[in-house]
Formats: structure tokens, sequence, C-alpha cells
């Protein structure tokens, strides 16, 4: 058996590469892993921390698929990447707000995703000191401002003016849809805190509690 981020060995069910599966679920105390050809592999009554490192690893493959950056230059724009620690402070500090760049046109949304991936990655090691955009302006910083709220579970246009960098900064759970009704529910100060929710029949999650907060902040969102 071996499970890493490439691939998916689990003898005598399967052994391929995470890049020929499109989507892996639980079905009650069987796991689903569903092929990029539409076929079906059912494991069935793998224990949970086995289920927790198929899970994991399938959410590292996504991630690093998402990215699909080199390691060092730049993304188009001018928005400068940095190996290494203080990868986000470097691009904030970087670039401030500037309201005569209010009516900048809409950076393409390619190179938000790829930015936001990056911080997405970065906020698993330490939480984000996100950046607050300012109203109606469309400059470059607070379109990344805007992108880095979003992915931290924050809808700016719900935000009060008077919002705190504090409140800014809090959330209690990272989410990220796994597959139909499949949730992972991790917590964004420690990322080793991860759990598996699934929204099907029966509603479940990997904690073992009915009714838990990780299901309930799947729910919720």
């Amino acid at each position: 058996m071996k499970i890493t981020s490439k691939i998916l060995n689990i003898p005598p069910f399967i052994s391929t590469s995470w890049e020929n599966i499109e989507s892996i679920y639980m079905h009650e105390t069987t796991l689903v892993i569903v092929l990029k050809n539409n076929s079906k592999v059912e494991i069935p009554n793998l224990g949970p921390a086995l289920i927790k490192i198929i899970f994991d690893s399938h959410a590292k493959f996504i991630e690093e698929q998402s990215l699909n950056l080199p390691n060092k230059g730049s993304i188009n724009f001018g928005l400068p990447l940095i190996e290494g620690g203080g990868e986000l402070d470097a691009l904030t500090s970087s670039m401030k707000h500037n309201p005569e760049q209010a009516n900048m046109p809409n950076i393409p949304e390619e190179v938000l995703k790829k930015i936001t991936a990056i911080a997405k990655l970065i906020s698993d090691e330490t939480p984000l000191n996100i950046p607050k955009p300012e109203q109606n302006c469309n400059c470059p910083h607070c379109q990344i401002a805007r992108a880095m709220q979003t992915i931290s579970g924050i809808n700016p246009e719900n935000l009060d003016p008077d919002v705190s960098e504090d409140e800014l900064k809090f959330r209690n759970w990272d989410i990220k849809e796994m597959g139909e009704k499949l949730y992972i529910v991790s917590n964004p100060l420690d990322s080793n805190e991860q759990y598996t929710v699934f929204l099907g029949e029966p509603i479940g999650c990997t904690c073992g509690k009915n009714n838990c907060e990780h299901i309930k902040s799947v729910l919720n969102t």
C-alpha cells in the first residue's frame, strides 16, 4: 500500500495516479473512488486514520494542480512571488491602496485564482493577515484584498465598514467541497485537525459525533 499526493495504491483494489481520479467520497462505511472514465472502485471498511490520509493526499494533489506555477518568477500583472516565508507580506506590502487607480480594469480571473491558491496554502501554516479593501475602489490592492477575503470565508458585501482587523482574521473552519455531498472541514489554525463531512444519507462526520459543529459549518455555507 502506498498513498501520496501523486499516487493511490491500495492492493488489491486500485493502483493509479490521482490524475486518473475524478473524485472520492464516503458512502456509509465504503470509500467510493470515481475514475475519469466514469467507472467506480469501492473499498469497504477502511479505518478512520487511513481514510483521512487518503482524503488529505487527494486534497494536496488538487492544491498542487491548482497552482500550476513555476517555483520562481512572477505572475503577469507585476505581482512578485518569493520562495520561502513571507510571500503574502511581500505581495501586500509591494502594492498599497491607490485611489488614483480606483477605476482600473479587473485583474484577470485566472491571475486572481493563482494568487488566492497561494494564499490558501500559506494560511494552512499560519493565519492570514487579510488586507482590507476600500469601498468602491478597483485598484489592484483592493481587488486582491477582496479575493483573499473570499477564500477566507468572508463575504465583502456583508462586511460592516467598521469591521476590525481581528474580526477579518477570524474564522472557525475552512470548508472544501471534494465531491457530491462530500466536504473536507479543517481548522485554519491547525492544518492537522481535519474532518470529512458527508451530507448524503445518512449525514455523518469522521469525528464520530451527530449534529457536530463540523456538519453545522458545512450546512451554513
